[in-house]
């Protein structure tokens, strides 16, 4: 048997009840909601999904564990990630669905073939079923934050559920504490604290101040500067694009300062790795990431490898000129869609389904699969086993859809004290945010279509400014023939025309 990952006594607790719960879940579905629920015959469920990595090859317990929970007969049909996007798309233009479809949300939420299928009634409204006292019916659902229903809203209706749903206000800047002990500086708590910091300590090639990828890489910083996320919609409903005002590049200019003092790398754009990958190299002073990356234990013991002695700190959200240093996401990586060839009387159980894949007790299922047959509890901790690894179970966390705040699983192992000072920072940050997204739940079909060749050259641009190749007229001047292009101004009608019918 295979050691996968070993977790300390108190997750087998939190094992131990799960099966509790498992266990008094089909108690309570045989008696109290007996003969009405499982006197029933299954509810045979066909369910499309991204498959990251080997699927399960069906029939194994976890599966069946499922059905038996919700009195269902699934028909999984999992799709590689590379190439999910077009099969959907035949899926979506031949109508040939199944009844529940992951679909990836975008930026707007839905992209033109998921409209279309939308408007041409491929897929049920699920507003009268997840609004109002409705949505109680399904409590896992129902905890969800506000701010993730809205932003599912699309077009004033709801279409989809969430899937792997985060914290919309999920981020901020965390730094290197042996530097900043080490060197006798407080913990900044603003921008320009930041920035002093950061110039200070920096000390090329052997340390960099930022980690940084492309000019998005501290974006909550540009969202500090600006009070605004991407689009700003006044009460008119004009909208704006928030990298073409003249607020943005004070962004710019700062990024330009951390440049020139060597603070960035001088090939940002192209060295290998995530901004966080680039963190655990011991080689950079701070990074902007989710707010739970470095309460990881994991991550930090990898960062600890490369640069013995270092330690971080989590920082509570920086204040900067017009908002503070953190963003409002979307709150959900994907959503599942129910077809419409789906019986209106089944939608109310494959709710239910949902519901329960949404629930803490999968979501320990999906994480160790079934006791004995996929781990084994030893001296205190959890052993997965080469079965769990064979079956595909690991695949199930990808359906999973407990809200992951406070309360991550990937934070169950933590240090008590860092696992409570990630949670008074993320209480903090939930208080202080004041970011929206105001054009992602409308649609623009010129936004969708055009987009991506108006900016073509947008970070390319940005990248120059910062290098001093781009001049701050030049800037000026690729922004206005932007703003003033026959694409820009028919997205940004297109999103009024839908924010003033909707809103």
């Amino acid at each position: 048997m295979r050691r996968v990952r070993v977790f300390r006594k108190s997750v087998v607790l939190l094992l131990i009840s799960a099966t509790a719960v498992l266990s008094a879940c089909s108690t309570s579905s045989e008696s109290s909601e007996g003969s009405s629920a499982n006197a029933s015959p299954p509810l045979e469920v066909s369910w499309m999904n991204i498959a990251y990595g080997a699927p399960p090859p069906g029939g194994d317990a976890v599966g069946q564990r499922i059905e038996a929970e919700t009195n269902t007969k699934i028909s999984w049909q999992w799709v590689p990630l590379n190439g999910y996007k077009e099969r959907l798309n035949v899926a979506l233009n031949t109508g040939d669905l199944a009844d529940i479809t992951q679909v990836p949300t975008s930026n707007p939420i839905y992209e033109t073939a998921t409209n279309e299928a939308i408007q041409a009634g491929v897929f049920h409204d699920l507003t009268p079923y997840l609004t109002g006292d409705n949505l109680k019916k399904y409590p896992n659902l129902a905890a969800y934050p506000s701010a993730i229903w809205d932003n599912m809203t699309y077009n004033g209706k709801i279409w989809g559920i969430p899937r792997h749903p985060n914290p919309p206000i999920f981020t901020t800047v965390h730094i290197r504490k042996d530097l900043l002990d080490r060197a006798g500086l407080p913990a900044p708590t603003t921008w320009e604290e930041l920035t002093e910091v950061l110039l200070e300590l920096s000390d090329p090639p052997g340390l960099y101040g930022l980690a940084m990828k492309s000019t998005s890489s501290a974006d909550v910083i540009a969202n500090a500067i600006t009070g605004i996320q991407n689009w700003e919609v006044d009460g008119e409903g004009n909208f704006k694009y928030r990298d073409f005002m003249p607020a943005f590049k004070i962004y710019m200019r700062w990024l330009k300062q951390l440049y020139d003092a060597g603070a960035i790398h001088p090939e940002f754009p192209i060295v290998e790795g995530s901004e966080t990958d680039l963190f655990k190299t011991g080689k950079y002073v701070a990074v902007a990431a989710n707010t739970h990356m470095f309460t990881i234990p994991d991550w930090l013991a990898r960062l600890k490898e490369n640069a013995p002695g270092a330690d971080v700190l989590t920082l509570k959200v920086l204040k900067g000129p017009q908002g503070y240093a953190t963003s409002m996401a979307t709150g959900s990586w994907t959503n599942l869609m129910i077809g419409s060839r789906v019986p209106e009387s089944d939608i109310p159980r494959l709710l239910k389904l949902i519901d329960f894949t949404s629930s803490p007790v999968y979501q320990r299922l999906a994480l160790y699969g079934i006791e004995g047959v996929h781990y084994a509890t030893k001296n205190g901790a959890v052993e997965r086993n080469d079965k769990y690894r064979n079956e595909g179970i690991e695949a199930y966390t990808w359906n999973d859809g407990t809200y992951t705040g406070a309360d991550n699983y990937l934070l169950w192992d933590a240090d008590p004290d860092r696992l409570r000072w990630y949670k008074e920072v993320f209480d903090d940050s939930q208080l202080k945010s004041t970011y929206s997204n105001p054009a992602f739940n409308l649609y623009s079909p010129s936004l969708v279509n055009k987009w991506g060749d108006l900016t073509r050259d947008l970070e390319r641009n940005k990248v120059k400014f910062v290098m001093g190749v781009l001049s701050e007229e030049d800037w000026d001047q690729y922004v206005n023939r932007l703003v003033s292009s026959a694409d820009y101004v028919q997205i940004a009608e297109e999103l009024k025309t839908a924010h003033l019918k909707y809103k």
